[in-house]
């Protein structure tokens, strides 16, 4: 839905092969659907999962050029200050936000090799570049998944993978 819905319909407009995973399966097949692409269930932050999607891109599809990890939660509004938050929601958003992200970077990296190059996005937030004392739990995820990205770039660049890695910064969506 959202940003995620619209990343894949300008994929699919350039000629992209797009498969769009979510952990909600009725919105994810309606918008497969909808944008003429595939869909897979996904929990992103099931290592396990992460594996079997990679291998099935690979299977239909042959290789593995983009993975744009943009699943992502802000939590609860009323209660994601410093003071205030409860551990299980930090939790829960450091896992989705910033373990998803990891382990779709981890997994994608060989595939994308394997493909000789291509491109890893993740969808950060402006939320990374500055102070967000009532979204903290949320701006702490996305400033690590602008540090994470960085990580992958400059690894991928060592070992001269042929593979981008670019964190995008988008405002309130």
């Amino acid at each position: 839905s959202g940003l995620g819905k619209a990343i894949a319909q300008s994929l699919v407009s350039e000629g992209a092969k797009v498969i769009i995973t979510d952990i909600q399966i009725d919105l994810g097949h309606s918008t497969a659907e909808e944008l003429n692409c595939d869909f897979l269930q996904q929990d992103v932050t099931n290592e396990n999962q992460w594996n079997r999607i990679i291998d099935q891109v690979e299977e239909k599809y042959d290789a593995l050029h983009i993975l744009v990890n943009n699943a992502g939660i802000v939590g609860p509004l009323d209660a994601t200050n410093p003071e205030n938050t409860p551990f299980d929601v930090w939790k829960q958003i450091q896992s989705i936000n910033v373990d998803g992200v990891f382990l779709g970077c981890r997994a994608a990296i060989p595939a994308i090799r394997r493909a000789d190059g291509g491109s890893i996005i993740n969808i950060s937030s402006v939320a990374a570049l500055t102070a967000t004392p009532y979204a903290t739990a949320y701006g702490v995820s996305k400033a690590a998944v602008r540090h994470l990205t960085k990580s992958v770039a400059q690894h991928c660049a060592e070992i001269g993978s042929n593979i981008r890695c670019n964190s995008i910064h988008p405002g309130d969506v």
